[in-house]
C-alpha cells in the first residue's frame, strides 16, 4: 500500500534497528504501551512477533525507505459465535520526530481502504490511555467514535485508564472524504 509521500510493507529482519530505538524510548512506553527494550536480542524477539501477523506494517517514506512507524491491525477474536472474526483493533506509532506532518493520517488511510473495501472488516476499534489526548484528538478526527472505557491491568505499568473508540464503514466513508 502506498501514496506519493509513504509506504507501508510488513516487518523485516532490518526493521530490528527501528523496534530497538522504539523500545528504548520512554515515550512509546507510556503513551502506547509499548514494551521497554534494552538490546538487540530483545528487539529481535519482538521483531518475530510483528513478522507473524500479516496485518501489521511499518510505515517508511518513499523518499529515503526509512522507517517512521508501524500500524498493527489485529484480529479481535475468530469463534464464529463472538461476531468478531470480522473485526479488528487497531493500533500504532510514530516517531516523535515526524508528528504533526500528515504520515500517521496517511497511513491509516491506506489501511481503513484496505480494511474496509478489501478485507471487508465490519468495525475497526482503537483505543488509547486516558492521558494520551494527543491519541484522542486524532482518533476523533479519523473518524473513530468514543464507545466506552476501561480499567486494565498492564505488566509494566500498575493500571492504565484505557479509551476505547469504534469506527464503521459508513463513518469511516463520512470522514475519508473530509481528510482528502
Amino acid at each position: 500500500m502506498e501514496n506519493q509521500t509513504i509506504y507501508l510493507r510488513t516487518f523485516k529482519d532490518v526493521d530490528v534497528d527501528f523496534i530497538l530505538k522504539l523500545g528504548s524510548d520512554d515515550l512509546y512506553r507510556q503513551t502506547a504501551g509499548f514494551a521497554a527494550i534494552h538490546t538487540a536480542e530483545e528487539a529481535q524477539k519482538i521483531l518475530q512477533i510483528y513478522q507473524k501477523h500479516p496485518n501489521d506494517y511499518v510505515i517508511c517514506l518513499k523518499a529515503t525507505d526509512q522507517p517512521i512507524g508501524f500500524i498493527e491491525l489485529n484480529e479481535r477474536g475468530i469463534d464464529e459465535r463472538s461476531h468478531l472474526a470480522d473485526t479488528r483493533e487497531v493500533g500504532f506509532i510514530l516517531l516523535k520526530e515526524f508528528w504533526g506532518q500528515g504520515y500517521m493520517t496517511m497511513a491509516l488511510m491506506l489501511v481503513f481502504d484496505h480494511a474496509f473495501d478489501e478485507m471487508k472488516i465490519s468495525e475497526i476499534w482503537a483505543g488509547h490511555y486516558e492521558n494520551n489526548r494527543r491519541s484522542a484528538h486524532f482518533l476523533q478526527k479519523m473518524g473513530f467514535e468514543f464507545k466506552y472505557d476501561v480499567q486494565m491491568p498492564f505488566p509494566f505499568i500498575e493500571q492504565a485508564n484505557e479509551k476505547y473508540y469504534l469506527l464503521t464503514p459508513s463513518r469511516w466513508q463520512r470522514f475519508r472524504d473530509k481528510l482528502r
